[in-house]
């Protein structure tokens, strides 16, 4: 990455290649000038996860950071003991629930790529930090310090982080799309909830992409964005 070069935050991709490829090609992505933070949840729901996956990976291998999201969790958990022959009903049912049986059907004869995809994953940070704002895929539980968050918290926390964290540091999150936050009181002037959202040091960044919405690219901090 170049030095001055944007800071780049993509959203919940979910599978959809396609949206993917096209934001990044909206924001000029340029790896040997820009920074790029990716929020976790690249698969379930939509149709593609597998190639989405291989895109993050390539994208890793030119400078990018990728952050572990809570659908990657439930994939590895559902799949810990395949070898085995002991798989969790439960954590197999939640993470069909959620998309995975979507998923899982694209991995189908290629045990190979399965394997090395489900390794990336393990990899994954839960945080990054950089020019002073801090990525996780959902959240931070207010007033705990990052090196006391609930790993737990950082890929699934929602109503504490939504409602109650204020700063002072500026936090980039996906994981709660911004169709959700119309629900609360606390946001009653949202315009367009397939839009980003900001709000006392809070940026949202998951636009629906799974549920029809668009896949929305950040440039931090000038708040500029695209989307697919």
């Amino acid at each position: 990455m170049g030095t001055g070069g944007r800071l780049l935050v993509m959203g919940d991709v979910h599978g959809q290649y396609s949206k993917m490829q096209k934001a990044l090609a909206l924001a000029d992505y340029d790896p040997a000038r820009d920074r790029l933070v990716l929020l976790g949840d690249y698969i379930d729901r939509g149709p593609e996860s597998w190639r989405v996956v291989e895109a993050v990976l390539g994208l890793v291998a030119q400078g990018a950071v990728a952050l572990y999201g809570n659908h990657e969790d439930m994939m590895l958990r559902a799949l810990a003991n395949r070898n085995r022959g002991r798989l969790s009903a439960a954590d197999v049912e939640q993470w069909y629930a959620n998309g995975g049986e979507t998923t899982i059907a694209g991995y189908r004869d290629d045990a190979e790529t399965l394997e090395r995809h489900l390794a990336f994953f393990r990899s994954l940070p839960r945080w990054h930090e950089e020019r002073g704002f801090l990525f996780v895929h959902a959240g931070i539980r207010p007033e705990v310090a990052l090196a006391r968050q609930s790993l737990h918290d950082l890929i699934w926390i929602r109503e504490p982080y939504i409602l109650d964290y204020e700063g002072p540091q500026d936090v980039v999150a996906g994981h709660t799309p911004t169709q959700y936050l119309t629900r609360y009181e606390l946001f009653p002037d949202i315009a367009d909830p397939a839009k980003p959202i900001v709000r006392s040091h809070k940026f949202f960044i998951d636009t629906g992409a799974a549920w029809g919405g668009p896949l929305t690219i950040m440039d931090l901090p000038t708040q500029k964005y695209w989307q697919a």
